[in-house]
């Protein structure tokens, strides 16, 4: 029975997800539609065999029940779903051959009945397939990050990588089993989905406490916005004036990697070995991200919500933030903060501040630090 409730509560999550992915899609130009299918190909599975487990009704549709053969579409689903994941890459011209050698084998299933494809040929086809899996997560662990702010992003998804490695791999072994087994087979598939659900739940508490994965960079560019320090909001996830007709075409070109060069700045942005060294002009960004300098002023013109100079001295007044809360007037002056952050004088250091947080510095300090 407690299977059975784990299997019906993980297809429940499952399709729950491909809705909220769904209803996100307008917004989210990151999205991998290989796992919205997983999502809903596991959650469908579980609901179905749930429902008849727990004898809630006895009318139930499983295609994989009528035509098995269906399930050799679902291995390179999963390889192509690794390959956006790792490879960042959406083309659909060379996605389509993979589905090629399972339609012809359903073709012959369709038309021929006395048809059926060899255990060892969906052995060799499966076991090809997680081997290109296996080398694509080779690639991944062996990929360098351009600099420490992709690695808090990349660890989510080797780890959510690492997870549907493993859960490939249950596929591939489990499938095979069935097949080789035959009239042998010990575990049946309702008991199959209540065991493996355990390892999906775990999967889908990753996927829910790391919306990146689920939503796209978008949602966490907003989540990275709003808990921003002292929650300034100083980017926008879309244009907030009209693209100029001039603009268009780059802008256009920029469009698939807008979402994710925002998190970038917005990572740069929060880099104390970077702010202590280097203002963060339209140039030094572009230098940083290796991006270039004219798409980081098209970023600036129409999705930051300061002009570049005030957004210099809002970041380097978020900056001094940042050090006065971490006890850095214990052992300097206030003057010296303001040179630690790169303001050329205290005056113009008090100004901003103030302009920013509405009291001077040593109204913050002894605010938030009771000392000055």
């Amino acid at each position: 029975m407690f299977l059975h409730i784990t299997s019906l509560l993980v297809g429940f999550l499952c399709l729950l997800l491909v809705l909220l992915m769904l209803a996100n899609a307008r917004f989210n130009q990151q999205k991998n539609i290989y796992l919205i299918i997983i999502l809903f190909i596991v959650g469908a599975q579980r609901f179905i065999h749930a429902f008849e487990a727990l004898q809630l009704t006895h009318l139930t549709y499983s295609p994989l029940k009528i035509r098995p053969i269906i399930g050799l579409f679902i291995i390179p689903v999963y390889y192509l779903f690794f390959r956006r994941l790792i490879l960042n890459k959406v083309e659909v011209k060379k996605e389509v051959i993979h589905f090629i050698a399972p339609s012809l084998f359903l073709f012959f299933d369709l038309f021929f009945k006395q048809y059926s494809v060899s255990y060892m040929v969906f052995l060799f086809f499966s076991s090809a397939y997680f081997l290109g899996i296996l080398g694509l997560m080779r690639g991944l662990f062996r990929k360098r990050t351009r600099n420490m702010l992709e690695m808090k992003t990349n660890k989510a998804i080797r780890n959510w990588a690492t997870i549907m490695t493993i859960i490939s791999f249950m596929l591939v072994v489990s499938s095979n089993y069935f097949l080789f087994s035959a009239t042998t087979v010990k575990i049946t598939l309702v008991d199959f989905y209540g065991y493996s659900s355990f390892l999906w739940l775990v999967a889908l508490l990753y996927l829910l406490q790391n919306p990146v994965i689920v939503f796209g960079e978008n949602n966490l560019i907003k989540q990275i916005s709003v808990s921003q320090t002292q929650d300034f909001l100083i980017w926008s996830v879309k244009p907030t004036v009209k693209i100029q007709e001039k603009d268009k075409v780059l802008h256009a070109q920029m469009l698939p990697s807008i979402d994710a060069t925002l998190l970038k700045i917005q990572q740069l942005q929060d880099t104390p070995d970077v702010l202590k060294t280097k203002n963060l002009t339209v140039e030094t960004i572009a230098k940083e991200l290796k991006i270039p300098k004219s798409h980081i002023a098209i970023l600036f013109k129409y999705y930051c919500l300061y002009s570049v100079n005030d957004y210099i001295n809002l970041i380097k007044v978020k900056y001094a933030i940042s050090l006065i809360n971490s006890e850095f007037l214990n052992n300097y002056t206030i003057a010296h903060l303001g040179d630690h952050c790169l303001f050329k004088s205290r005056f113009t250091f008090s100004k901003n501040f103030k302009k920013f947080m509405g009291m001077s510095v040593t109204e913050y300090v002894v605010l938030h630090t009771n000392k000055i």
